[in-house]
């Protein structure tokens, strides 16, 4: 089962996977090297080899100070990490942590350290006064240069991961790749493919467990519905919570009940379950994440409004490809052009709405976060067409509202209701 695989991994990623699987590949490249050692030691013609050798003291001088300093490296790596985790969790929005862990940087650091160390103690092991591995060492010496050479890197990059503005602008551009990935281009709004449901569903494929749906497997799926000639349609989009016994899919035409047991069969793992949301398919999860930065910051105990404008601002710049160009149900058509699978998409509606509407509330009393969410509002407004710009009046019109709620002095009215102008109208009111 794909959800169950899911989990699995789930259990296991982060400062585990790469760093241990890096960590044990040098390790075992030492055996690797000693047996190099053994045998150019047979060959007399080698010059390098005897240019690379070294006496017995020196050699276990050098490789114990390779292995201390890797060992002691490697927990003084863990400890940063962790104060990145603490100032991440406090200060900024807990849910980072899977950004942190997951960071290609912090897992090579730790497993090449990690692997260093391990390298440099097997060398250690086998190296006496009659055998000293020169090739061997060599290799160890230069694995201390690049540990050397990962570890200044490594502190460049934990030093930007505390940096807000940083983190901001790397969730915001996932995020845009996420909205970009799913955008329907023009050719694809000219088309007039549709999902055929004919009669009502012929029966319906439930989850067998609770939680989020992560991941859809489109091409499985699509296979499927050829093969047993029916189509098939998603009930919720991913990143919806599911329960045990729920719909996940419908199935539709001619599939009675000799073919229910193979068509349930052939689905599972096709819509993967896990207890934790987060996933590439799950676009509210990355706006919420960017909404969680701004809340945390315009409450009372932190009251960063600036953090909040960053994340307002890379919202809208998210936003720009979705609204210029649109949003769309997934359907997918087989090799004769049949739509055999339907997912449910989120709409620019959608987007706007999960973004804005808690933004809106939470900075009611905050004449420069509300000016920022008006200026993002009128940008969005500018691209948008006459299908999705009422959208933005309509939130234009809420932040005004919200705004006259809090009492403010009628020169700050004036100020927002000059700066929803051209959205609203002069008198602050559409038309």
């Amino acid at each position: 089962m794909i959800g169950r695989a899911l989990r699995q991994l789930g259990s296991v990623r982060g400062l585990i996977t790469v760093p241990g699987a890096l960590a044990l590949t040098l390790w075992l490249s030492a055996f690797i090297a000693l047996r190099l050692d053994r045998m150019l030691a047979r060959s007399d013609a080698v010059e390098l080899y005897r240019i690379l050798q070294t006496d017995y003291e020196t050699a276990v001088t050098i490789l114990s100070t390779i292995s201390g300093a890797s060992i002691t490296t490697l927990s003084l790596v863990y400890s940063l990490v962790l104060v990145v985790f603490t100032l991440a969790a406090g200060n900024i929005a807990p849910r980072l942590l899977r950004r942190f862990t997951g960071d290609r940087v912090n897992q090579v650091t730790a497993g090449l350290l990690g692997g260093t160390f391990l390298f440099s103690l097997t060398i250690l092991h086998q190296t006496g006064p009659d055998t000293v591995p020169g090739v061997s060492i060599a290799i160890a010496f230069c694995l201390a240069v690049i540990a050397v050479l990962q570890l200044i890197f490594f502190v460049h990059t934990v030093s930007r991961s505390v940096t807000i503005d940083e983190e901001i602008a790397a969730i915001s551009t996932q995020l845009e790749e996420r909205l970009t990935g799913i955008v329907a281009d023009n050719d694809d709004k000219a088309l007039d493919a549709s999902f055929d449901r004919g009669d009502a569903a012929a029966f319906e494929i439930t989850a067998g467990e609770n939680g989020y749906i992560v991941g859809i497997d489109e091409q499985r799926l699509t296979a499927l519905a050829d093969q047993f000639d029916v189509r098939v349609e998603i009930v919720d989009k991913p990143g919806t919570f599911v329960l045990r016994g729920q719909a996940l899919a419908s199935i539709f035409g001619d599939a009675g009940d000799g073919k229910r047991g193979a068509i349930e069969e052939a689905f599972a793992g096709s819509v993967a379950l896990s207890p934790v949301r987060g996933s590439g398919d799950d676009i509210e999860y990355a706006i919420s994440v960017l909404l969680e930065i701004a809340l945390r910051a315009l409450s009372p105990g932190v009251n960063d409004t600036f953090t909040a404008i960053a994340c307002v601002d890379r919202l809208s710049a998210a936003f720009v490809t979705p609204v210029y160009r649109g949003l769309r149900q997934r359907l997918i058509s087989d090799g004769d052009g049949v739509v055999r699978v339907s997912i449910p998409g989120l709409t620019v509606e959608d987007i706007v709405n999960t973004a804005f509407h808690p933004l809106r509330r939470a900075a009611a009393g905050n004449l420069l976060m509300v000016q920022n969410i008006a200026d993002a509002l009128m940008r969005l407004h500018d691209i948008a067409d006459d299908e999705v710009g009422p959208i933005f009046e309509r939130h234009a019109m809420l932040l005004m509202a919200s705004f006259e709620r809090t009492d403010p002095l009628d020169a700050d009215r004036d100020f927002l209701a000059n700066r929803l102008a051209p959205i609203l109208g002069r008198d602050g009111t559409t038309g």
